[in-house]
Formats: C-alpha cells, structure tokens, sequence
C-alpha cells in the first residue's frame, strides 16, 4: 500500500510525464462532489481509449439532473480532454479537421515591452495578436495518468465466465452511478481481456483517478467485477517557483483550479502544456514546467524553469573590446533567454560593421545547468583605411593627397577620419577632420564633429540635362551632433552647423562656355564674351542669393529596424528630419527644410529582396542654391544627369528587385519616378513641375574597397550609364 506522500510523489510525476510527454490541448473541468479516498493499493499500467460508445454515454452521464449543470459540464469537458470533441466546454481550446490545435492562452502574455516589439521586427511572432487569438500548434492530446494492477494473468482465469454484477467503489454511490455508464461490459456478457481492459481505460481517462483496479468475485451464476478507484486529491491552491515572465497572480489565475475540488489530471496538464506553449510563443524557447508535485496540504506546486542567461561571452574577436560587443545586446544577463532578443541582438553587433560573420552558440550554465552561456562569435575584418596619392593641375601644381579612416579606433568602436590634400602653389587646399563616438554613457548616446575646408568642382544641368555651368564652390565650417537611443529602432539626432560656401571660377579647371555667375549677360567690352545671355547674374545679385553662411539647427528622427544596414532583407528605415537655419542663428538665410523618407525590404522567396523607397520634402524661407533638394543620378532618379532636378519641393520613390547571380555579385531590376521644382533664385532653370521616370538594371558587385554599383537607365528623353561606391539603400 502506498503511503500518503508516496501517492503524491508518483500523482506529480505522472501529471509532469503527461505534460512532458505529449502536450496538453484539451481542458476538463474539475469534478466537484467526490470525497478521495486516500488508502487504496496500486501497481502501475496507463492506457487511453477513445470510443464513440463511451463518448454519447459519458456526454449523457447525469442527465437526470438539473439541466446544464456543473456535471453536466463535468461530463462534456471529460470528452474534451480525451480529444473526442472539437470544442471545448470553457471554449479553451478548438482543433481543426487537419489535427492542429489553438490553445487559448492568451491570458499569459509577457509584459516586457522589448520582447513585444523586437518580435514584430524580426520576423517573429506577432505577440499582441496571437495573445489576442491563442497559439496554434500541432500537439496530441494529454492522457489521464494512473495506475492499475490489472494484466492479461489477472483477467484469464475469469475469461468466458458470465458478468453478473458492475460495480464502482471508492466514490459516494451516486457518483458511481453516474459513472458506469463509462463502462462498455454489461451484466450477461461474458468476461474478455479487451472488455476489462478498455473499461480501466474509460475510467483512468476521466483524470479524477490515480488508481483504477478491477476486483473479480466468482459467485455460482458467474462473476462479478468491481472497479475500485482511488480519486485524486482534493486542492486547495497552486504555488508557482521559478517564474518571473509571468506574475504568479497571472499563472494562477490561468490555471483556475477550483479550490476544495478534486484535482483532474488531463486539465492540470492542459494548463501546464499551455504555459509552457505561452513561452514558446513569447520567445523563452529554453523556458518550460519541469517538475510538479502535491503537498500535504492539497497545494500543487509547479516548478518554472526559465533558462536564465548566465552571462555574454563574445569570442573570435582580436582588436574589439568585449564591451563594445555587448553592450549592442538586448538580451541581458540574468534575464530569461529570448530568441527574439538574441537574434536582434546578433542583428545589432554585425551593423557595427567590424565583422564578417556573428554567430551564437548556447552553452551549458555553470551556476544551474538548466542556465545558459551565451558565446556571440565574430570573424573580424580590417576596419581601417590608409589613402596616398598624388595629382597635378595647371593651376595648382603638384598636390599630395592624404587620407586616414579607423572604423574602430583601438577597438573602441569610436570613428575617425581625416583628408588632407597637401602641395601644390597654395600649400594647402582641402582638409576633413570628423569623429564620432557612439556611446558616451550606458543610454547609447552618441557625440560627433566634423571640421572641414573644401574646394570642389560643380557641374550645374537644367532641367532638360543640358549642362548650364562650370564652378568651384569653397565650403568652409563645422558641424557637432549628439545622438540618443530612444527605443529598441529608434534614435534622436540634434546637429549643430556653420557652413560658408563662396563661388569660383577657375579658368584653368572651368568650361568658359557656361554661365559665369559673377558677370553680366552680353555687352560691351571684355565681357561680352560670356555665354550668360540675357541673365545678369551680378546686378541680380545671384551669388549673394545662392553663396553664403548657413547657422542651422537640425532635428532628426530615425526608426530602423533592418536586419542588414548593408544589405537588408527585412525590416524598415524611417525618418523625419527638420532643419531651422537662421531665424536668430545667425548667417545670410532664413529658411525652414522639412524631410521624410521610408524604407522597406521583404523576402520574396529565399534569396530574392524586394526594396521600396520614398521620400518628400518641402522648405520655407530664402534657402540658397545649394540647400535645394536635387534629382538626379545613381541614387534617386536613374537615366537622368545627377542633380538635374532642383527646387524647394521634392518627391521621388524606387522599387527595386535585387536577386543573387554569383557570390559577391547580384543584380537588382529597378523603376524610378520623382521631381523637383521650385527654385526662385535661379533664373535660368525651369520651375514647372513634371513627372520623371526612369527604369533599368544593374548589377553590385563586392569589393575589398567597399559596394560598386553600375545601374543603366532609361529616362523619359535619354539612356545613361551609372557608376558609383557605396551602399545600396
């Protein structure tokens, strides 16, 4: 005989093998009513049945009684938990024609914001709207759990005799009644190893039994058999361990065992197996019940494991600094393992762009095996570029070029670039100094500058192509930028600039065939050479309008929630930026500039991306020549001279197809459309809006030096050919 806390050591691990084993999909209510009897013997055997007999008499169990009543619900919700019908009585659970189950657990829903929005943009489980629905998934349904003595040796020696009397003992006589309608032998039948066994099983699949035994008692007519059955225990609470995704208030409210009622193990094991699903959805995949048992007390406790991570290991990494890796991670130590989290997490390190490949592995934890190391492997590349070079003009003689760039300066992920042209008969010409250091505290806060004195060749086309105009353009100033992490995809960007921008022209560099912007159109004397026609560009005051100092404040918004800032598959780039220039800064302009722009990838396929862009903009105010929005080129509006569009509206969007050809090359099929127009000060250019289009194909090609992008397009008057550097957007 076993003893009271033996029984319910082998009850826990009978409910925690159901639970374990198969996965629960369908609920039972919990019988009320029963008084357990806690001294019966027992041997161990389980088995299930599933009978369209048993299912119309256990269905019809009790319906003597008061309409649809509490054993009425009893009786249905048995069915349900031996998966004989669709639908559950509490409406937990349905299963479909094709054997897919939805389990409702949509009371158990993780509150962590993170995990929620991180899912939604990595391709992941919609939490909101599967907690809202249930989790679909294809399981079998739990079986009751108990024990019984019977077996073929016990049964033959009353094989043929006839059965002249059933019976039920261990349950109050009216409840034993009830359930002998469970029973498939009938009185006048002849005993059968299969009848007696399939009658132990149609009680043992209730769930209120651990023990189900049949009693054989030769009589002169035959024999009479009695099914003497041990209830479970009766409960009066559940106690959760190891839970912290879930509130324990939450959990026992999900289970909603009825205190004082006789515990029914297919439902307990409904429960767990949708708590453990509820983990699965929500991203814990280490996370499930792993031990349940019964106290004196009639308490179950139900043990969590929820696979903490013990700590972020990165390895394979020679120059970055460990913390510059993780402190991109969102998964935290001491924290439940996420897939979610650790997949953006991998997501976030490789966009640092110092590695080549970012892989994660799952070790065992030292502290509690059922923990977790995380080891984040990263395969390095050089991240710093050396440029010498050399050039000669008439104008400026000789000239050195010199130019220093470190992506990840002494591995601190900090950037630094500076370029130097030196020589030549002024000595000196241009330089560029910028750095950048992504996180000046633990928010992620960002803090930039730039220092730069610039002399560039401009070419200036209409809006028909035709090139109008040859120049150099000297930009001089400064600009700092503080960046804040916001959310999980978004950053806050404030820059501060000062920028001076003077016209020159170099007859040694310049076309005289185009405008001069610091002359008068014809004339006498010796400018009547100049091609200006009828524009006088100086009594207009041209370069006053469009050269000049430009003090501005710059807001910017940014969502990003790509996979690959380089070459996304997935995932959304959204921004809004504003720029106040003047208007109490200072300097020759006032104006407002206003910018939006969305980005979005989708898979087609497994290696196909299909890539869409949009962007609009508009300014308010005097804004000079070069503060216009421009269209034109490889990257807005293909088959079209670069910045051939100009003006202080702007709209243009691309949808591009980029396949794979062969490694480190792919091709992309694009279409193209946009405009600009409105451009008050410059006379010569025309302010009538159009519509623009052009379409083509390219090819990306993957090199030491960076992305090389050679596109043909087809515009609307002219087919042109674009080669560039850089990434695609």
């Amino acid at each position: 005989m076993l003893t009271s806390k033996a029984y319910k050591r082998m009850l826990a691990a009978s409910v925690l093998t159901a639970v374990m084993g198969t996965g629960s999909v369908f609920a039972a209510e919990v019988q009320t009513g029963y008084t357990p009897d806690m001294n019966a013997t027992a041997t161990a055997d389980t088995a299930t049945t599933d009978d369209t007999t048993t299912k119309a008499a256990v269905y019809n169990a009790g319906a003597e009684k008061k309409g649809a009543n509490t054993q009425d619900n009893t009786d249905a919700a048995i069915l349900a938990a031996r998966g004989d019908t669709t639908l559950s009585t509490d409406g937990t659970v349905v299963q479909g024609s094709d054997g897919t189950v939805t389990v409702n657990n949509g009371a158990l829903k993780t509150d962590d914001k993170q995990v929620k929005m991180v899912s939604k943009t990595t391709a992941g489980t919609d939490l909101d709207k599967v907690a809202e629905n249930g989790q679909a998934q294809a399981v079998t349904s739990v079986e009751a759990q108990y024990v019984t003595a019977v077996s073929a040796d016990s049964v033959n020696p009353f094989v043929g005799k006839t059965i002249t009397g059933l019976s039920i003992s261990g349950i109050p006589a009216d409840q034993a009644a009830q359930l002998m309608t469970l029973l498939s032998e009938k009185v006048g039948d002849a005993v059968s190893v299969d009848g007696v066994f399939k009658d132990v099983q149609n009680l043992g699949n209730s769930g209120y039994f651990s023990e189900v035994n049949p009693v054989f008692t030769s009589v002169p007519e035959g024999v009479k058999i009695d099914f003497a059955v041990v209830t479970n225990p009766v409960v009066h609470g559940v106690v959760f361990e190891g839970n912290s995704v879930y509130t324990s208030d939450v959990l026992t409210k999900y289970m909603a065992i009825p205190e004082g009622q006789i515990m029914n193990s297919v439902y307990v094991g409904q429960k767990v197996q949708g708590i453990n699903a509820a983990y699965a959805r929500d991203g814990y995949m280490l996370a499930h019940v792993d031990g349940i048992s019964v106290d004196d007390n009639g308490m179950i406790h139900i043990h969590i494991v929820e696979g903490i991570v013990e700590d972020i290991v990165p390895a394979g990494n020679k120059k970055t600094r460990n913390k510059v890796i993780t402190r991109e991670f969102v998964q935290k130590t001491g924290k439940p393992f996420n897939k979610f989290l650790v997949r953006r997490s991998v997501e976030r390190v490789y966009n640092l762009g110092f590695f080549d490949d970012v892989n994660v592995r799952m070790l065992p934890g030292e502290k509690d095996p059922n923990n977790v190391i995380i080891e984040i492997d990263v395969l390095e590349h050089k991240t710093g570029t050396i440029t010498l070079g050399a050039g000669y003009s008439k104008s400026d003689g000789l000239m050195g070029i010199v130019e220093f760039g470190e992506d990840n300066l002494r591995g601190t992920g900090d950037k630094f670039k500076v370029h130097w042209e030196i020589g030549g008969k002024k000595k000196y010409k241009n330089y560029q100094i910028s750095y950048l250091k992504p996180w000046i505290d633990h928010r992620g806060t960002s803090l930039g500058f730039s220092f730069f004195n610039r002399e560039d060749e401009y070419t200036d086309y209409d809006s028909d192509g035709s090139e109008v105009a040859e120049y150099n353009k000297k930009s001089k100033g400064f600009n700092i930028s503080f960046g804040r992490q916001t959310g999980e995809y978004t950053r806050d960007y404030l820059t501060l600039e000062s920028r001076s921008d003077k016209y020159k022209f170099d007859p040694d560099e310049n076309s005289e065939n185009g405008f001069r912007y610091d002359k008068n159109g014809a004339g006498t004397g010796p400018d009547n050479h100049n091609p200006n026609g009828n524009y006088n560009f100086k009594d207009d005051n041209y370069i006053g309008k469009n050269f000049g100092r430009i003090n501005s404040i710059t807001w910017q918004k940014v969502y990003d929630s790509r996979d690959n800032i380089y070459e996304p598959t997935r995932g959304r780039r959204i921004s809004y930026t504003a720029q106040w220039a003047g208007h109490g800064l200072g300097g020759d302009f006032d104006f407002y500039k206003f910018t939006a722009e969305m980005r979005a990838y989708k898979k087609v396929g497994s290696k196909n991306v299909l890539a869409f862009r949009a962007r609009g903009g508009f300014i308010q105010g005097d804004a000079p020549y070069s503060q216009l929005f421009t269209l034109g080129g490889a990257d807005t509006l293909r088959g079209y001279e670069d910045d051939q569009f100009r003006g202080k509206n702007m709209y243009n969007a691309t949808l591009e197809f980029r396949f794979p050809i062969v490694k480190k090359v792919s091709g992309v099929l694009f279409t193209d459309i946009g405009d600009a127009w409105d451009a008050p000060n410059v006379p010569w250019y025309k302010n009538t809006k159009s519509f623009n289009y052009g379409v083509g194909a390219g090819v990306r090609i993957t090199t030491p030096i960076g992305p090389v992008k050679l596109d043909y397009g087809i515009g609307k008057d002219k087919k042109k050919f674009h080669f560039s550097f850089g990434t695609q957007f």
